[in-house]
């Protein structure tokens, strides 16, 4: 099923999963794909990608608000910085702001079976 067809309402009426202070708001998900939008609410102070991070699938962010350090790449990340990761790239981990925490809109694309099978990267 595809994702679902949603027009304009407020990100606090989606369904809040709490973790280790962690927020995430699934906005909207393909359930046959698995592609997904979220929104992540970090705390204050917290760490999380340890020892590194890395996926099988396309990550893209977007920092809404806070910020974010990268201790693999140490330097620190704020609202309005993006950020577009291919299957497999390393990074993290992560620290969020210590007064400010971070919030961040997520986008997840997982390969195509065609792909994945013939191992065809996109744009190649």
């Amino acid at each position: 099923m595809p994702k679902p067809e949603i027009e304009f309402k407020p990100t606090a009426s989606f369904p809040k999963t709490e973790s280790s202070g962690l927020i995430t708001q699934s906005l909207s998900m393909d359930n046959d794909t698995g592609d997904s939008t979220v929104l992540l609410t970090y705390p204050a102070g917290s760490r999380w990608g340890e020892p590194i991070c890395k996926h099988e699938y396309w990550e893209e962010v977007y920092i809404i608000s806070g910020r974010i350090y990268d201790e693999g790449l140490k330097q620190w990340f704020g609202a309005g910085d993006y950020c577009c990761r291919p299957p497999g790239m390393v990074h993290g981990p992560f620290l969020a702001d210590e007064v400010e925490g971070c919030r961040e809109i997520c986008w997840l694309r997982y390969p195509r079976r065609d792909e994945a099978v013939a191992g065809v990267k996109p744009n190649a």
